[in-house]
């Protein structure tokens, strides 16, 4: 081997190098991101089923679809996904008490209410905890917003390296900086088309898919909590019987 050639083959060596770091640079950062992404999204279902939970015994305190219709309606939520969600009271919770069965009814229902409160803004924008393994550092908890533009970032990185950096091209590069060989392949007439790009490209995340609840946010104004009491006191006026009953299963 003449010194040209060595050098020819020692600078086509240190070029596939790079283009083969930078190509799969690429693709193990973007496999690191999805992993983080899906692990994220399934910790955020948890909480989406947490917030289920504390609608669905909401919605148990509220004797009949009226009811249900009523106050959901009176937080200007009627439209939303929280009326849908059916009453049920699965398991003993600690409640408030009161000397009257009204008064009872009344905490009750402000106190659940308070408590989706936090629960569905830690499940839209999260809080802050402390670092699992580095002391004195807050991380922000998985949600619904910071998910969906993690979204749109790793789809903006998945359209980026689908188009420039496409499988077959890198493939077909390799082959051209290897000139024995690509000598050989021109010599017989061997074309350079690949055809990996549909089994290597990475599949955009569907963010629709996860299936994670649009929750919209719980007014929580003095306005909006007198409201809950004022309705809290009609269904009770008017449903009195129907109350005292869940009152007795809840408080058992």
């Amino acid at each position: 081997m003449n010194k040209l050639n060595y050098l020819s083959d020692e600078m086509a060596e240190e070029t596939l190098k790079e283009a083969a770091d930078t190509f799969f640079g690429k693709r193990k950062k973007i496999d690191d991101e999805l992993d983080l992404f899906f692990k994220q999204a399934e910790q955020l279902r948890l909480r989406d089923s947490s917030v289920k939970e504390k609608v669905s015994r909401l919605n148990y305190l509220l004797p009949d679809d009226d009811s249900v219709n009523l106050f959901w309606n009176k937080l200007g939520l009627g439209d939303s996904v929280y009326p849908s969600i059916k009453g049920q009271w699965k398991e003993s919770a600690t409640l408030p008490w009161a000397l009257t069965l009204k008064g009872k009814y009344q905490k009750t229902v402000l106190s659940l209410y308070d408590d989706l409160i936090s629960l569905v803004q830690d499940y839209l924008y999260g809080r802050y905890v402390d670092h699992p393994e580095i002391k004195g550092k807050k991380i922000i908890t998985p949600n619904l917003s910071y998910l969906k533009t993690r979204a749109e970032d790793i789809n903006s990185q998945i359209n980026e390296i689908n188009c420039s950096s496409k499988p077959d091209d890198v493939l077909a590069f390799t082959r051209r900086m290897d000139v024995n060989e690509s000598s050989k392949r021109e010599s017989v007439g061997s074309g350079l088309e690949y055809s990996f790009d549909q089994e290597l490209c990475f599949e955009p995340v569907d963010f629709d898919s996860l299936g994670l609840t649009p929750y919209p946010e719980l007014p929580a104004g003095k306005k909006d909590l007198n409201n809950i009491a004022q309705v809290s006191k009609s269904i009770f006026r008017e449903k009195k019987d129907r109350v005292r009953t869940i009152l007795d299963i809840i408080y058992k």
